[in-house]
């Protein structure tokens, strides 16, 4: 049997949540001998009320970069020393909506077949406010889509 996916997407959060998703994701990239491209989106915008918005200042928004753009050399120098290769492996930052990034945008760029997400990191309020990212992706997206526990 021929193996449906060639391109994974994991979008992560960078919390401490995501090792599972993280090593069950580059098993299958390894096993299967597909390309796994981890995303992560940094949202400038901190609140989102009606048509106000408020925004990270450059500064927070400069650090906030570097801390992810660390983090996700960290994240594929593991899955490199796990036995990953430098070709399946991609790390990807990108700013705006997670939502629409997630599910549009990124997926149609790099014709990803297959879209992988972990659990959500926002409480309550953040949901109420910016709408949740897994269900906006469950609705939109034309890959298919795992959610990880």
């Amino acid at each position: 049997m021929q193996q449906p996916y060639q391109r994974i997407l994991l979008a992560i959060d960078l919390s401490n949540d995501i090792p599972d998703a993280l090593e069950k994701s580059a098993s299958y990239a390894r096993h299967n001998n597909i390309q796994l491209d981890i995303l992560f989106v940094l949202d400038p915008t901190i609140i989102v009320f009606g048509n106000a918005q408020a925004e990270l200042s450059d500064e927070n928004l400069y650090h906030l970069e570097k801390k992810a753009s660390k983090q996700l050399k960290e994240i594929k120098n593991k899955l490199l020393a796990a036995g990953s290769s430098v070709y399946q492996i991609h790390t990807h930052l990108r700013f705006g909506d997670p939502r629409i990034i997630i599910a549009q945008e990124f997926p149609a760029e790099y014709r990803n077949d297959l879209i992988i997400l972990g659990k959500t990191q926002k409480n309550h309020l953040q949901r109420f406010f910016t709408g949740s990212v897994s269900s906006y992706v469950i609705k939109t997206a034309h890959p298919d889509v795992i959610i990880m526990r």
